[in-house]
């Protein structure tokens, strides 16, 4: 039972990420707060107020480098 604990634990971990801005390309202009592949609360650019919504796949807003 431990296992499945600790399994459960890391899936709850919300982690920050901060990435570029898709609108006006600020280098780590957004800090995104990320759990279970969703994010957590809206996020906004520190240079134009971009916002990304709540609970939305990040890879919508995420350039490949």
């Amino acid at each position: 039972m431990t296992a499945f604990a600790a399994c459960w634990d890391a899936r709850n971990m919300t982690s920050i990420r901060e990435i570029d801005c898709p609108e006006c390309g600020e280098k780590d202009g957004i800090e995104v707060f990320e759990r279970d592949g969703l994010t957590v609360g809206e996020s906004r650019c520190r240079k134009c107020g971009y916002e990304i919504p709540e609970e939305v796949h990040l890879e919508e807003y995420v350039k490949e480098k």
